[in-house]
């Protein structure tokens, strides 16, 4: 509601303006009055009007006097001069000081209230440009902030950035990662009787609950990684901490994700480590973890499989012969017939090449060492895997003759004498390729993805109400996923796309059309055509009217 101050000196006008007006209908809240401008001023600054209406004929403090120290303290007020002089000296120094109306008394009730109507109208106009500008701003800045929290996230795993690289982009973003310990955990979701990388509104639901369930927890660090869930950095104070924080985070994960019965989901927890440049170690600790849901037969929706892979997992491991307690599993229903590439199957359809190597050397721990030193066995092995590899091949479109070049033939495979050793690094060498073919594969899936999303913003770009959500769900992915995708191929962010797609439409509307600039505001998707003009000339450097002019007199010259 607009604030409004009255200052008059003379009674009956001040109460025949108060009490003749319906404030109320009129939308303003009255806020204060004074009978000359120095007991008005102290009153002024605390209640703070968006109007101020001023006699400017006053004792003690005049109008002119009284608006010029108001403004200086309100530069944004709006003031109404109230004057009984027709002199021009008066109105030529209201307008220097930045008046808003000069009214010549005697004036009528109406006027007076049609005047302030059109005052209080423009300053609502101009809030509804701030509100709509501040939320623009605000999207934007969400949607980058989310790119270079990814950016971030990347160069932890990754090692690509020095550590005060890497502590300057933290800081650039708020996040503080001071601390004497630090480990990963890894949360892989998938929707259940979808396909991997189908939109859905349970997925937001789920990536706004968690992400809003950690803003207040300095101790720990949420990235969302899009279609493959979350990784949390737990950070603290030692390892006894970091074991207290880590349990916390997966009996918060698991509460919130058993509300959502079409997710299931995996965590895979990692070592604690000492140092920002270890903490890739840990990231690969959880994943290992989590791609051993590959293995897990299971029957229910759901599945938590954590792993904290520690020191005493870590003594285990080094002696290369014995699983881990936590890593064992029946061996029956691992050399089973199918069980072998059913974990391959699902493993090509959502796993990553970061999991293929502790995949496979999960597949073969599990078969003991008795069956990996049997060639029977291990052809047998060999050929499950290797066909359920094939499979996909033909599945996506691919060419296996290819793979088969640079890998090596498996018919050379099975009749040589190899050992285990030697068969599992063919196979791994294998998958790798195969998940190549299939990453390049999703690649042109994203491009086809891109244009169908650029094409509907084509269509669409003019409607008010589209968002980055629409066209998420209309190219079936999740928007944050959606999001990285555009901002990487398109080199600039959707809002900063769709406002491009809509000037671009503008001006071409303004060179070739007689429309009127509030025509062309609904024409390009503004409901507001004082937001429109606004946001021209800040991406163009001038006014509507400017750029016709402009682009008409260079037309008319050539």
């Amino acid at each position: 509601m607009v604030r409004l101050f009255l200052c008059e000196d003379e009674i009956v006008m001040r109460d025949g303006i108060k009490n003749h007006i319906d404030w109320e209908k009129e939308g303003i809240e009255f806020v204060g009055e004074a009978s000359d401008g120095e007991l008005a001023y102290p009153m002024i600054l605390e209640s703070k009007p968006d109007i101020l209406i001023t006699d400017i004929k006053m004792p003690f403090m005049d109008g002119l006097e009284l608006s010029e120290l108001v403004k200086k303290e309100l530069p944004n007020i709006r003031i109404i001069i109230l004057s009984g002089y027709d002199e021009f000296t008066y109105a030529q120094r209201a307008v220097s000081l930045g008046v808003t109306e000069y009214l010549l008394k005697p004036i009528s009730p109406g006027k007076l209230r049609e005047s302030i109507r059109l005052v209080a109208e423009k300053i609502e106009e101009e809030r509804d440009l701030i509100r709509a500008e501040e939320e623009w701003a605000k999207a934007e800045q969400e949607e980058r902030i989310a790119i270079e929290k990814g950016r971030l996230f990347e160069a932890l795993i990754m090692n690509n950035m020095s550590t005060s690289e890497v502590l300057d982009k933290a800081k650039e973003l708020e996040i503080s990662l001071t601390a004497r310990t630090y480990r990963m955990v890894l949360i892989s979701i998938a929707l259940t009787g979808a396909s991997a990388d189908s939109f859905s509104e349970s997925r937001n639901r789920l990536k706004d609950e968690i992400i809003t369930a950690y803003e207040t927890d300095a101790d720990c660090i949420i990235f969302d990684r899009g279609l493959n869930g979350f990784a949390v950095l737990v950070m603290a104070d030692d390892r006894s901490g970091s074991e207290e924080l880590t349990k916390e985070n997966i009996r918060i994960l698991q509460e919130t994700m058993e509300r959502y019965e079409d997710i299931e989901y995996f965590i895979g927890v990692g070592e604690t480590v000492n140092r920002l440049s270890e903490i890739r170690n840990s990231y690969y600790e959880a994943t290992r973890a989590v791609a051993n849901r590959f293995l897990v037969e299971n029957d229910t929706e759901k599945v938590v499989f954590a792993i904290s892979i520690d020191e005493d997992d870590k003594e285990n491991k080094s002696s290369g012969n014995k699983v881990p307690e936590r890593l064992k599993l029946n061996i029956e229903p691992v050399i089973d017939s199918e069980s072998p590439h059913k974990a391959i199957e699902n493993f090509l359809r959502t796993g990553s090449s970061v999991e293929a190597e502790p995949l496979l050397d999960s597949i073969f721990l599990a078969i003991g060492e008795q069956n990996a030193n049997s060639l029977i066995f291990l052809n047998y092995l060999t050929m499950d895997i290797y066909l359920a590899m094939a499979r996909f091949v033909k599945e996506i479109g691919a060419d296996s003759e290819e793979i088969d070049k640079e890998c090596g033939d498996i018919n050379d495979l099975i009749v040589s004498s190899m050992n285990s050793e030697e068969i599992k690094a063919y196979l791994k060498k294998y998958l790798l390729k195969v998940i190549e073919v299939r990453d390049s594969s999703s690649a042109k899936k994203y491009s086809r993805l891109l244009s169908s999303a650029l094409s509907y913003i084509d269509e669409c770009y003019a409607n008010e109400d589209i968002s980055l959500n629409k066209v998420a769900s209309n190219v079936n992915i999740s928007p944050n996923h959606f999001s990285t995708i555009f901002s990487q191929e398109m080199g600039k962010t959707f809002i900063e796309y769709l406002i491009n797609k809509r000037m671009d439409k503008a001006k071409e509307l303004l060179m070739t059309t007689d429309m009127r600039s509030s025509e062309i505001a609904y024409a390009v998707g503004y409901k507001d055509p004082h937001y429109f003009s606004y946001t021209f000339k800040k991406t163009q450097g001038m006014t509507t009217r400017e750029f016709r002019s402009r682009g008409r007199s260079t037309g008319e010259g050539k």
